[in-house]
């Protein structure tokens, strides 16, 4: 019992790691930035997004919590989904401020 118990614990540990992490709580507003921060700042943005949608649906990681942990595959789902979530609204909120500054993010 202290096995399941304790692979559990490695699974749920190993499990944070599969999704990208982003977080718009620490990033600087928008209307403070300057045009060559927002532009780097997107392109961040984008590459967390590819990341996420790399990871998502039969990804090799979706796969192997499938056979080993099945919940686990369903909270990688979940997280990949979240964190495109937040960076689409980042984009969005991004292109809006470019716009209003003339700037260009590509």
């Amino acid at each position: 019992m202290k096995k399941v118990g304790m692979m559990a614990v490695v699974a749920l540990l190993g499990l944070s790691s599969c999704a990208p992490k982003y977080t718009t709580a620490t990033q600087k507003p928008v209307s403070a930035m300057s045009c060559e921060e927002m532009r780097q700042d997107y392109r961040q943005a984008l590459d967390v997004r590819a990341q996420a949608e790399k990871k998502k649906g039969f990804s090799k990681e979706n796969v192997a919590w499938a056979i080993f942990f099945w919940p686990g595959a369903v909270i990688n789902e979940m997280d990949n989904r979240d964190v495109i979530e937040k960076v689409d609204a980042r984009l969005t909120e991004l292109q809006k401020a470019a716009t209003a500054k003339s700037c260009t993010l590509q």
